[in-house]
């Protein structure tokens, strides 16, 4: 009697575990490559940094190029604003000012690469975050008494074509107040885009090349005298952040309240403070909870926006 084929059975069950292990690590390369985030974190500046002075967030010795490389790149942080002033003021308009019908500034011409003292700051707005002088998203932290149609939040670029600077100027929509939000500016091209959270709030093409001139300010600073809150978790990516990324970003920085993990707002007698906790959940980085698994949106959409942002109703006249 022939022993031979009695052995096929456990030769049969080998190949299976074989064939299954197969697929498990397929399953799981195809998995990492679909939900996380394929841009590459360069650097993280936790914080919290207070909004209501200027402070560096990133030195030159860390970092220089931070946003002004060739190439595509983005920088994700995390803003807490307690609320604006609620007094008018009036905003100087002229040549170098915004309309007085739509609220909007103009292309603006820079005298050299490091120069652009003509056109910036906008009067009246205050800069939560410079990056390198290139990008910087300002807010203005009263009603302007004289624009009705006062555009609160905008970012404006410095662009370059050959020799000659020039500062665009594009409208976000309005901060949310006494609550995190994440702040996405991802640039690819000539195109930037700009996420709050997870939503998709601006997505341009600027009419010229982005800057890649390093200027002699220091690569990232926050805050500015008149404003209230706090930064956090500044990460700086060397790639384009698709709305996939920041997805998945988003949801495992957040609980389902929209509040930050490892920043918790504790009130205080006179005001609040942030802590640090910086736990991290071993269940939610082993996806236990599944969360990974959560329906993404696959493909960027351009937001539907008003062009127009006018959140920020005034009596006065």
């Amino acid at each position: 009697m022939v022993n031979g084929p009695q052995q096929l059975p456990n030769q049969a069950t080998h190949y299976k575990w074989i064939l299954g292990a197969v697929v498990g690590v397929v399953l799981v390369v195809f998995l990492y490559v679909l939900y996380y985030p394929a841009a590459t974190v360069a650097a993280t500046k936790r914080g919290p940094w207070s909004l209501s002075t200027n402070v560096e967030v990133m030195s030159k010795n860390e970092n220089k190029n931070v946003m002004i490389k060739d190439q595509d790149e983005a920088l994700q942080f995390f803003v807490y604003l307690d609320g604006n002033m609620k007094m008018g003021q009036t905003v100087n308009g002229g040549s170098d000012g915004p309309s007085s019908d739509t609220g909007l500034y103009q292309q603006c011409s820079c005298q050299s690469a490091t120069n652009c003292s003509t056109c910036v700051p906008h009067n009246g707005y205050r800069s939560l975050i410079n990056i390198q002088d290139t990008f910087v998203l300002e807010i203005l932290n009263t009603p302007d008494a004289s624009r009705q149609n006062s555009v609160s939040s905008q970012i404006y670029m410095k662009t370059q074509n050959n020799e000659r600077y020039n500062i665009e100027t594009f409208p976000l929509p309005p901060l949310p107040e006494q609550k995190w939000t994440m702040i996405t500016i991802s640039k690819q091209g000539r195109q930037i885009n700009v996420y709050y959270n997870s939503t998709l709030v601006l997505a341009k093409k600027t009419q010229n090349n982005f800057a890649t001139t390093v200027p002699i300010c220091s690569p990232i600073t926050v805050g500015a005298i008149g404003l209230s809150g706090n930064i956090a978790l500044v990460t700086h990516f060397t790639s384009h952040q698709t709305i996939r990324d920041v997805t998945t970003r988003y949801q495992q920085q957040v609980d389902t309240r929209g509040n930050l993990n490892t920043m918790n707002v504790v009130p205080t007698s006179n005001h609040y403070s942030i802590v640090d906790s910086q736990q991290s959940s071993l269940i939610k980085t082993l996806c236990l909870d599944l969360s990974c698994f959560l329906p993404r949106v696959n493909a960027e959409r351009l937001p539907n926006i008003p062009p127009i942002y006018n959140s920020l109703e005034t009596s006065y006249a």
